[in-house]
């Protein structure tokens, strides 16, 4: 079974593309000009020990994406920060300075729009003002950083030896533009593809340039919606495991500091680590996706982090 794409409500016989079958789902935005929806973005981070799981952070960004032209080759498209709520108040201090400069961050992109465009099938292929995003957020990363260093909380860290201001010359700003970028690439990021319906596991040993891991797949559909999900477990062994807490450990603390870690590690670590990245994304017939939930987990022993972010369809509007 085929379909014609209609692009600004005219038909094109010269954009046919195959609709899904029974067999696969192709995972295609059948978009219009003026289509517009708003999602809220939820992210959470919790610290997990032996006895409990405490909340680090919580945020709430709500966000605009709207099809500002439709073409043969693909779509224009503006993806608009509209409101930011967070909860800045944990019982970690560490992580307390770090979800304050987030906050701060995320409040003055508020009212910021990028700008980019899709293929014919809604996969990004460009971001039309990115050098204007990437000055800004350095701007903006910079202003935070001093705001947050003056807040006595804070000052009281650099007694025991975290340097907030040390941090921050660490930070990549690629990295900090690609963080604004990173909700909008979840919604897109299976556009363009073909995947067979049902379920299937994976297991890949560790080489010089992976890590050992499993791969759990499914995709299935339902009258009004098709779903993709995606769990992959690595193992993490116990020298990359204290190479990469410790770098992150260095950016923040003195040598000493360093140094007492680099003692501890060994006789309280004695076994490997795991990574678990889950993805679910959820999509409406015409490849608007109305549910993401991407989760990170890393585990050693019984004790780790996680990091969840849930994207919900507030509302939407689709052009005729």
């Amino acid at each position: 079974m085929t379909g014609v794409l209609t692009v600004s409500g005219k038909s094109n016989p010269t954009q046919e593309k195959a609709l899904p079958q029974d067999s696969t789902i192709d995972v295609i935005g059948w978009f219009n000009k003026y289509d517009t929806l708003t999602y809220w973005i939820h992210e959470t981070s919790w610290q997990i020990s032996r006895t409990d799981t405490v909340r680090t952070g919580l945020a709430s960004t709500k966000v605009r994406i709207t099809v500002v032209d439709s073409t043969a080759n693909g779509y224009k498209m503006d993806y608009s920060f509209l409101e930011f709520l967070a909860d800045t108040t944990t019982s970690i201090p560490l992580a307390d300075y770090k979800h304050k400069i987030t906050a701060k961050v995320a409040q003055r992109i508020v009212g910021t729009t990028i700008h980019f465009e899709t293929d014919e099938y809604g996969k990004i292929t460009k971001f039309n003002n990115w050098g204007q995003i990437k000055k800004q957020a350095k701007s903006i990363f910079k202003q935070a950083i001093n705001e947050i260093s003056k807040i006595p909380e804070i000052e009281a860290l650099k007694e025991k030896g975290v340097d907030v201001k040390g941090y921050a010359k660490n930070v990549d700003i690629d990295n900090l533009v690609e963080s604004y970028l990173a909700e909008l690439k979840m919604l897109f990021m299976y556009h363009g593809l073909s995947m067979e319906v049902g379920e299937y596991t994976e297991h890949e040993d560790a080489t010089d340039t992976q890590l050992e891991n499993t791969t759990y797949r499914s995709v299935f559909k339902d009258a009004d919606a098709y779903h993709i999900i995606y769990d992959v477990t690595c193992i993490l062994p116990q020298d990359q495991l204290k190479a990469m807490i410790g770098g992150v450990v260095g950016n923040m603390v003195n040598d000493s500091i360093m140094e007492k870690f680099n003692e501890n590690f060994d006789s309280q670590v004695n076994v490997d680590g795991t990574i678990e990245d889950y993805m679910r994304v959820d999509y409406m017939p015409g490849g608007w996706p109305y549910y993401v939930v991407r989760q990170n987990t890393t585990m050693i022993d019984n004790r780790g982090k996680l990091k969840q972010t849930v994207i919900t369809l507030d509302k939407f509007t689709f052009a005729k």
